[in-house]
């Protein structure tokens, strides 16, 4: 089982299966991102770094996966662009096989958002992203997917009443297995000036919309310092596609921000 099994859900119903986050609460403007799936439209500023170290854990009929850890790094380039930079060691157990570990496909990304909410009501990105196999093994012992994926995402976000609504569409185009749209719809609320509360519906289907998936997830955000922030989400398919049974993840991590700006000529002019 790799991780693109794990990842693979979600049809066309967006429905309002989140609607317990849409209790009044403050306002606050959304993230998206780790440790959820959904992606948003916002940049961590300029100069600015978001550093994430995950545990994620995949369990199905396949076996399980764990992802310990994932690394995850950003970094703000002007106020509306951001890099991307992200790597996993991967554990793999299959049943009746030992675990066996590697690293894990690599992935690079930039973000820009093109579109404020400020002036225009609402935020919008675009943010592709290339995953690659790295130079090892893992391929050929099934730690990773072969060949390269290009994903080609939009996000959107809004503040609709008390809460944050984000949104995200996506086309992959894989190099050896079918292209996918990815995509998912987030909500976000705050409900103390630490605590955070996220929920998803998130998932997949095929180019032709057809083994499409869905999967739901909720999560938290704990903010610790001033510079720290504690990670936790745990989600499970409610529909598959081929008759497999239940996928469930759970992630768990710490994100880290601070200010250190890139020498003068790699920073945006």
């Amino acid at each position: 089982m790799t991780k693109k099994q794990i990842r693979r859900t979600l049809p066309a119903a967006l429905l309002a299966v989140l609607s317990l986050f849409l209790i009044l609460s403050p306002s606050v403007r959304a993230q998206g991102g780790p440790p959820m799936i959904t992606d948003d439209p916002a940049t961590p500023g300029d100069g600015m770094w978001e550093v994430n170290f995950l545990s994620t854990l995949g369990r199905s009929r396949d076996g399980w996966l764990f992802e310990a850890p994932l690394v995850d790094v950003n970094y703000g380039l002007g106020q509306h662009l951001q890099l991307k930079l992200e790597a996993p060691w991967v554990v793999v157990k299959e049943p009746g096989e030992k675990a066996k570990s590697g690293l894990g496909n690599s992935m690079v990304g930039v973000k820009w958002r093109f579109i404020d909410e400020e002036r225009r009501g609402f935020d919008m990105s675009i943010y592709p992203q290339l995953e690659f196999n790295n130079p090892t093994n893992s391929v050929a012992r099934g730690l990773a997917d072969e060949g390269a994926s290009l994903l080609l995402p939009v996000e959107a976000g809004k503040k609709i009443g008390p809460v944050e609504v984000l949104g995200e569409v996506g086309y992959r185009v894989t190099r050896h297995s079918p292209d996918e749209w990815e995509y998912g719809v987030l909500f976000v609320r705050q409900v103390s000036p630490r605590v955070e509360l996220v929920g998803e519906i998130h998932g997949s289907a095929l180019r032709t919309f057809s083994e499409s998936e869905l999967f739901f997830n909720a999560g938290s955000r704990i903010r610790l310092t001033k510079s720290a922030v504690l990670l936790m989400s745990a989600g499970r398919t409610i529909h598959n596609a081929g008759g497999r049974g239940p996928e469930t993840i759970a992630t768990f991590g710490i994100q880290f921000n601070f200010r250190n700006r890139m020498p003068s000529f790699l920073r945006h002019q």
